[in-house]
């Protein structure tokens, strides 16, 4: 239950400002003192998104301070959503972050941030460390890969926190059996070789990081649909040198393909933004002109891609959206089935994909 704060400010004159009780807050909101508490409380599911919503908004206005440390020992959990990514270092992550933070200010929660390196097992190793840690909400936002045993030893991991009162979900893909706000590859990835395919272009070489995960296997898969779709022909390169999903990895990759490429490719699309600036970079390296000899397409459209030069086509996937959407469904009353939320990719078709004639 969320407790009174007993530590009144004073003012310039020194004369001590009347404390603000969680009673001014309930009849502030127009809700019984009761419900006021669990409002406020981040581990309770028994509150209506309306109430928690007007309690919040009579707390911000009146300035009143829960106290937090009293809270936790209450309840047991920290008033954090904990979100675990792949790679810190990624704009796409930023995103996502960035989302879920403006979301869980405005319910009085913290973000807090873990990396994996997108590692099923390292994963395992945050999750049981956060574990003792008994933030209100794991959010799991990374393109994890590894072996059937490493996924198995996490959905024990996860399972082990939910059913000690915490709540899971998860940013990306469909694969976990917890609420999920679906990040939208499979689909901005067909609708990126459509565009394509409209602007011309037949035959396309695919700039991706080796290693197996689900969020680069549904990008596969829409590329393959985009292409069944329109006749574009597609080089699957999934088998060069290891390539990390970085600018660094997108340059050697391109280098690599560039070396012994095929006439007829006329783009290279990159599984990342940053990826396609790296394959930009190589290009130049070798003397050819990005957009001009051939053409080159991102993904995910987060580092500024209408800054570059030439701007570099990407596909939006809502990352600010779904990174808000995942606090909603971590502080929502929980549902009886698990939810699964859509999400629309947009093309943004830049200087990178010029019109073939």
């Amino acid at each position: 239950m969320a407790k009174d704060n007993d530590d009144g400010a004073t003012t310039r004159s020194g004369a001590r400002r009347p404390v603000v009780t969680l009673r001014d807050v309930a009849k502030a909101a127009g809700v019984g003192l009761a419900t006021a508490s669990r409002a406020l409380d981040p581990a309770s599911r028994y509150v209506t998104d309306d109430a928690r919503l007007r309690v919040h908004d009579a707390a911000t206005k009146l300035g009143y301070r829960p106290n937090s440390s009293a809270r936790a020992t209450t309840t047991g959990a920290t008033p954090t959503i904990a979100m675990v990514v792949s790679d810190i270092r990624d704009p796409y992550n930023a995103q996502l972050v960035h989302g879920a933070i403006n979301a869980a200010r405005h319910r009085g929660l913290m973000v807090t941030i873990s990396g994996t390196e997108h590692a099923a097992d390292d994963e395992v190793r945050v999750i049981r460390m956060l574990r003792s840690q008994r933030p209100l909400a794991l959010v799991l936002a990374g393109a994890r890969g590894g072996t059937n045993t490493s996924h198995a030893a996490l959905l024990r991991e996860l399972e082990r926190y939910e059913r000690d009162g915490g709540r899971i979900v998860v940013a990306g893909e469909d694969e976990l059996p917890f609420d999920t706000a679906i990040v939208p590859r499979r689909e901005g990835a067909r609708l990126l070789i459509t565009s394509l395919a409209e602007l011309g272009y037949r035959s396309v070489a695919l700039i991706r990081p080796n290693g197996d995960s689900s969020g680069v296997r549904s990008w596969e898969t829409g590329i393959a649909e985009g292409a069944r779709q329109t006749g574009v022909h597609v080089d699957h390169v999934a088998h060069l040198r290891d390539v990390p999903m970085s600018r660094e990895g997108g340059y050697a990759a391109a280098t690599e393909l560039l070396s012994a490429r095929r006439a007829d490719v006329d783009a290279l699309v990159a599984a990342t933004d940053t990826m396609a600036l790296g394959a930009m970079s190589a290009m130049r390296t070798i003397g050819l002109v990005p957009g001009t000899d051939i053409g080159v397409a991102g993904f995910d459209d987060v580092v500024d891609a209408d800054d570059v030069t030439p701007g570099l086509t990407s596909v939006n996937l809502a990352l600010e959206a779904i990174g808000a959407a995942v606090v909603d469904m971590a502080t929502s009353v929980p549902a009886e089935q698990r939810r699964a939320q859509q999400f629309e990719a947009r093309i943004t078709v830049r200087a990178s994909t010029p019109p073939r004639g």
